[in-house]
């Protein structure tokens, strides 16, 4: 049976705790009452205790640009470079977060002490990037939900790692796909074509040489790439938020 609205000093606890909650601690008051997330925001706009301020699961862009949220929504600029794209079969180079409009925070594999002599024991690193990535809201990516972000989810797991929190993210490859007809949506073509960059490649035996030799100047060279990557998925993604409809949770 679906518990009703508390009433008198259940229905004063009951608003004292929403207002401490987070998102989280909201989303179990209303699980524990057998109703709906929206129900329990309409008691409260009902009864004039003031409206949640906890953010929805999606939100159009609009709506977030325009908004002065009490936490900052930074928006962070993701991206790996890998040995292989299968996390069982190889391992992480290097990553950039690119917080929006600040330097770029980069991680290389060969500032490891595993680096040396366990090479294919990314542990530390996966670590480091996944307490950094936590820390942001909104992550930018492109074809980042089918590849960089499955592959650290992969590694987290592997490495025993707490899961990310509830984030948002923007793929800035399948904004794209609905919406400009190109010949090529790879962020290289898309940059070229916007004028917002000149997005260079890296050779494949780089990749090599990095992963299996230890060669630190071939890993230099994957690692600008990788900042150049951020760089202009940033610019990218400023070209794309006109089209954006809503912002899903990553």
């Amino acid at each position: 049976m679906k518990r009703k609205k508390p009433e008198g000093k259940e229905w004063d606890e009951f608003v004292t705790q929403w207002h401490e909650a987070t998102h989280e601690g909201k989303l179990w008051l209303a699980d524990k009452y057998e109703v709906h997330f929206d129900t329990t925001k309409h008691w409260i706009s009902d009864a004039g205790e003031g409206s949640s301020s906890a953010p929805s699961m999606r939100m159009t862009a609009q709506e977030l640009i325009g908004s002065r949220p009490q936490v900052q929504l930074d928006f962070v600029s993701f991206d790996i470079e890998t040995s292989n794209l299968r996390a069982d079969f190889s391992i992480i180079l290097s990553a950039v977060i690119k917080p929006f409009g600040k330097d770029p925070i980069v991680f290389r594999a060969d500032e490891y002490k595993s680096w040396n002599k366990d090479r294919s024991n990314d542990a530390d690193l996966v670590t480091d990037i996944s307490d950094e990535l936590r820390k942001h809201a909104i992550v930018i990516t492109h074809y980042g939900q089918k590849f960089d972000i499955p592959f650290l989810r992969a590694k987290m797991v592997k490495h025993q790692l707490e899961p990310l929190p509830p984030m948002f993210g923007i793929d800035s490859w399948r904004i794209a796909k609905n919406n400009f007809a190109v010949s090529s949506r790879r962020l290289a073509n898309l940059v070229s074509f916007f004028d917002i960059g000149e997005k260079g490649g890296v050779d494949g035996p780089l990749w090599m040489r990095a992963a299996y030799d230890a060669d630190s100047d071939a890993l230099d060279a994957i690692v600008e790439h990788n900042i150049i990557d951020c760089v202009e998925l940033e610019a990218l993604a400023c070209v794309s938020f006109p089209f954006l409809k809503s912002i899903p949770k990553l």
